[in-house]
């Protein structure tokens, strides 16, 4: 037997679009308008003045200088019948005007320097670390120093090169 086919009036029967066109087609049309938008993001920048202020030049940073302290610094130790003697080194990124600044307030750096060696303890020296604390606060005495003699602070780190205890 022969099956019988019925035609529409508007004609033959429409055919519904495949799985692949209504997939594949929104992905490609999502993929290429991110691409463009991207594309956009980089390049419309520069042609656009800028909307950020233009940044300050950097801060001129001189170069690590050291500055040994001739002096040698004794002093009796708290609470012991010992003394201490060291030598001293500073380190600045300040250039020049700290340089300058050390070397002409010599005599208030060394006094305070043996103000920090007369008030510490042999105990202090013993613990772990007590020779970056004695150096730590060496450095702070020196800052206050010249910062009150010539407004300038600039001592990054205190050495001691030497170092004697009896």
């Amino acid at each position: 037997m022969a099956e019988a086919v019925t035609l529409s009036p508007d004609g033959p029967p429409a055919k519904k679009p495949g799985l692949l066109k209504r997939i594949l087609l929104p992905f490609i049309l999502l993929l290429l308008g991110i691409g463009g938008g991207a594309a956009g993001a980089w390049l419309l920048p520069a042609y656009l003045p800028s909307a950020q202020p233009p940044r300050p030049p950097a801060p001129h940073v001189a170069p690590l200088e050291y500055v040994p302290i001739d002096n040698s610094f004794t002093a009796n130790l708290k609470d012991s019948g010992r003394f201490i003697q060291v030598k001293i080194a500073i380190s600045t990124n300040g250039g020049s005007p700290v340089v300058e600044a050390v070397e002409r307030h010599k005599v208030p750096i060394i006094a305070a320097v043996l103000g920090v060696l007369a008030d510490t303890k042999e105990t202090d020296l013993e613990l772990p670390g007590g020779r970056d604390k004695l150096a730590t606060s060496m450095r702070i005495v020196i800052n206050d120093v010249l910062q009150r003699k010539s407004g300038v602070a600039g001592v990054d780190e205190v050495f001691i090169t030497s170092f004697v205890l009896q």
